[in-house]
Order: C-alpha cells, then sequence, then structure tokens
C-alpha cells in the first residue's frame, strides 16, 4: 500500500503496547515541512529489552526535530518478525531488525506473507555475538564435537535457530544430531549453570547472567573449523567471523584458540514505499542527534554514522542513502543506482 501524507499510526494490539515519545515542534531550524501530518510508529523488542530503549530514543528525536512528524516506539513482544508483519499490516513504519528475519520476511518465506514484504534498511547500529558455551566437562572444544550433545536452542524459526543452524551445518553437525531443548536463553544459562545440558548455543551481548556463569562452574567457548569459515561465508556474507569480544569481561571462560565467534548484525529497517523526504529527514535527525541514542544505554554507545552501512543485508533506503552520499559513508557508492541522480 503506497503510504500518503496522512496518519500512517494504526492500533497495533496488545502484543505492541505503545511506549509514546512526546516533544513540542521546535520553531526554526527544523527538519521536514509543516504541512507534514505524519504518525509514526518503529517496533522495539520486549518491554525490558536494549530494542526497546533504541525505538524509543529514536521516536523522540524525530518527534523533536522533525517537523510534522511525531514519532513513538513500540513495545513488540516477537521482536523483529513481528515488527515486519506490523510493517505489512500499516501499523509500523519499520522497527529493529536481525538478518535472517528480516531477509525471510522480503523473500515471503513463512510464516510472512508469500509475496513478501517490501523492507529497506535504515541504519546498522550494533552487533551481537553467537555464543556457543559448553561445559567444560564435556572435553568439548569445537563445535564439530556437539554429535549427540544436550542443547540448549531457541524455538524454531527464530533468529538464533535458524543462525544456530547454519553455523552447526557449515561444523559438520546437524541438528538431527544433537538432542535440542527449547527454551529461552535465560533458561538455557541455568540449566547449564545445574549441569541439565551440555551445551548452549545463543546471540547475546554481555551477560551479567553469562558472567555468573562462567564464575560457578568452568565453561568453554566453542570454536569453529577452519573449513567451516568460508561455508558459514557463503551462506551469511555479514556473520564475520570476530574475534570473541569479552575475554576481559568474562575472565573465567574457558577461550581456546583461534577464539573466534560469529555475529548477528541488528538494524533498523524501514517500508520500502516510506516517501524519500521523509526519510532523508528522519535520518538527518537521527545522526545529527545522535547522542540521544548513545546516552540511552551502555549497549549503544558506540554507534555512529560511519557504521551506517557497515553489514548491509537488504538494500538500503533511498532516502536514507541520500543522506550517508552527503556524508559519504562508507559503502554508500555501492547502492548509488538506487539514487534518482545516480
Amino acid at each position: 500500500m503506497k503510504i500518503s501524507r496522512r496518519r500512517l499510526l494504526a492500533t497495533v494490539g496488545s502484543a505492541a503496547a505503545m511506549a509514546a515519545v512526546g516533544g513540542r515542534a521546535f520553531a526554526q531550524s527544523k527538519l521536514g515541512n509543516a504541512d507534514w501530518n505524519y504518525d509514526v510508529v518503529i517496533g522495539g523488542g520486549s518491554a525490558t529489552g536494549n530494542s526497546r530503549i533504541l525505538a524509543s530514543a529514536i521516536g523522540k528525536i524525530i518527534t523533536e526535530n522533525v517537523e510534522g512528524v511525531r514519532a513513538s516506539g513500540a513495545v513488540v513482544p516477537g521482536y523483529d518478525a513481528e515488527s515486519a508483519m506490523h510493517v505489512h499490516d500499516g501499523s509500523m513504519i519499520g522497527g529493529v531488525g536481525t538478518p535472517l528475519i528480516i531477509e525471510n520476511a522480503t523473500k515471503g518465506v513463512a510464516p510472512f506473507p508469500s509475496e513478501g514484504i517490501d523492507l529497506r534498511l535504515w541504519f546498522y547500529h550494533n552487533e551481537l555475538p553467537l555464543n556457543i558455551l559448553a561445559r567444560t566437562d564435556t572435553g568439548f572444544t569445537k563445535i564439530s564435537e556437539l554429535k549427540g550433545a544436550t542443547i540448549g536452542l531457541a524455538p524454531k524459526g527464530t533468529s538464533n535457530y535458524l543462525f544456530t543452524q547454519i553455523v552447526f551445518e557449515a561444523n559438520g553437525v546437524s541438528l538431527d544430531d544433537v538432542n535440542v531443548r527449547y527454551m529461552d536463553t535465560s533458561k538455557a544459562i541455568d540449566q547449564l549453570q545445574n549441569g541439565n545440558i551440555d551445551a548452549l548455543s545463543y546471540v547475546r551481548d554481555f551477560s551479567g547472567a553469562v558472567l555468573e556463569l562462567t564464575g560457578s562452574r568452568d565453561v568453554t567457548l566453542l570454536q569453529p573449523s577452519e573449513a567451516s569459515i568460508p561455508k558459514i561465508k557463503e551462506r551469511i556474507e555479514w556473520a564475520g567471523p570476530v574475534a570473541w569480544p569479552f575475554k576481559e569481561k568474562y575472565p573465567d571462560l574457558k577461550v581456546p584458540d583461534p577464539a573466534l565467534t560469529f555475529v548477528s548484525p541488528e538494524f533498523m529497517f524501514l517500508k520500502a514505499d516510506l516517501p524519500d523526504d521523509l526519510v532523508y529527514a528522519m535520518t538527518r535527525a537521527v545522526w545529527e542527534n545522535v547522542s540521544e541514542i548513545q546516552r540511552s544505554t551502555n549497549v549503544y554507545a558506540k554507534v555512529n554514522l560511519q557504521e551506517a552501512l557497515k553489514r548491509v543485508p537488504i538494500p538500503p533506503h533511498a532516502g536514507a542513502l541520500r543522506y550517508y552520499k552527503e556524508q559519504n559513508v562508507p559503502g554508500w557508492e555501492k547502492y548509488q543506482d538506487l539514487l534518482s541522480d545516480g
């Protein structure tokens, strides 16, 4: 559905409570247009998650700095999959995403509509490492050794599940080769600590729960085989590998050489047919006021414009790309054909 200059806000239902942000228009030097009359909703994550904080901060920035636009962040328990569906039904303009889920949404992979949802990248903001952790007393040091093990894993169809499946298969381990117990991350950490599972595999930022786990029992970060790395790159080129980032933060975690892991980028995505001038104004407002995001939580302290196109799983929105061209953000040239002026 083509979006006109009218109210975009719709009721999103009980699963997506609104975290409204206000702010009165400043009289001068504002972006936007006095004739605009947009109400926009941006999907975040759970009520206690960092993504909800990010979406709310972005909403506040836009409301206070783009004339004619009122923006809010929404609590979205189903995270990027739910936000993508709300973009499809017209009740949101975008949200926080991860590559595997958003790529599936654009391709129409179930449970998304078969025709796909037309989405575009807004900006990259951070990346989370894949924590494949095993009890050290199992003797495991490599992912390839997990056959027959009992593994804590997120439910089928989630980004965690799909990411783990790709990494395991590249290391010669099918999920049929292990005993999977589906559970959320917090429960899996408890189960590993109590010795009820052998290993877990979840995308997770630095966590006090993992710090406590590694301080209370011996835990090892499992390593990929050298042969698996090009296989993973072929399927998900954005995943790295990268050096394990938490060596100092988890001093008791055993990290064998080569001390690598893979990462899942987190990024903002938008409905593809949002007007370019609206997206340009929102993009410029966000980056000219990025300190608001950086102060919102330590997770986003290093968000910066130069990395806006760091890992791009879907093409960027032309309105955002116009701003990235003006600011000479690394990587914009790859997508210059999306701009009307080339």
